[in-house]
């Protein structure tokens, strides 16, 4: 039998962020570039300022900029102005003239910048509802097939890590005090694999006792500003797959929603 790899996530994934991650003074300002990447594919650039005795972190503008850019007018959808209120109240950050805020002190800024980079990664995902007829937020379509089924669960819950809050998608209540976390992914990647994987193995010492899960987006729509196939939407790598495998409980694919296995994403074992 082949030796297992031997491989250390947490070194090796803050390695590689901290390798990505650049800091610039301006002053009375500071910028920190990220790894994490919007719509157009740059890298997302959180700012800081000092206000009083506490520190503002914010985006400058930039997503809500971007998904203007991009055809998405807030104004125009109820359900994009809920996911945007959704998203940022469990995040603990606010809309602000048209930038997304948050305050921190000297002690929580690293959770606050954590928290504040979450909601600009989720509400970037609305630019694919500016393409008529196909695109519905993944997350909701989730959300329909478990109330479909009268699951009882809890949405957008902050479960505190080993040192961080990590967002959860749904809360899944099981027999004998267990229970099962799950997050979606709407565009697998070995990025959002790697990140995905840093929150289960936080949750993992902190929830021992908690399943968790991910539910994988297969059934995409090709993106017409990559000029995608079909096929090319909705391959999941080996890649991300094993990565996920690394420290999640079960990895479910959404195409097979209609297979007796995908029950196991709400029954109890």
């Amino acid at each position: 039998m082949a030796a297992k790899p031997q491989f250390d996530l947490a070194r090796d994934y803050g390695a590689w962020l901290r390798e990505r991650l650049v800091n610039v003074d301006y002053g009375e300002v500071q910028s920190l570039s990220t790894p994490l990447l919007d719509p157009f594919n740059d890298g997302i650039e959180i700012f800081i300022e000092q206000r009083g005795g506490e520190l503002v972190l914010h985006d400058h503008g930039r997503t809500l900029a971007n998904l203007l850019d991009l055809g998405v007018r807030i104004e125009d959808s109820e359900r994009r102005q809920a996911l945007i209120d959704r998203v940022t109240a469990s995040c603990g950050v606010r809309l602000v003239n048209g930038r997304l805020e948050t305050h921190a002190s000297s002690a929580s800024l690293p959770q606050r910048a954590h928290l504040l980079l979450t909601s600009i990664v989720r509400l970037n995902d609305l630019w694919m509802s500016a393409v008529p007829h196909r695109w519905v937020d993944f997350l909701e379509l989730v959300a329909e097939f478990l109330d479909e089924r009268q699951v009882l669960y809890s949405r957008d819950v902050s479960v505190q890590g080993r040192t961080v809050a990590h967002e959860i998608d749904f809360l899944i209540p099981l027999p004998k005090q267990r229970e099962r976390l799950v997050k979606v992914m709407g565009s697998p990647s070995p990025q959002t694999a790697k990140v995905l994987s840093f929150t289960w193995m936080e949750l993992r010492e902190a929830r021992p006792n908690a399943e968790r899960v991910v539910v994988l987006n297969d059934t995409r729509t090709p993106d017409p500003l990559e000029g995608e196939t079909v096929a090319e939407a909705r391959r999941v790598s080996e890649q991300v797959i094993a990565i996920l495998r690394g420290y999640s409980s079960d990895v479910v694919r959404w195409s097979e929603r209609g297979e007796p296995q995908f029950r196991r994403l709400w029954q109890a074992a």
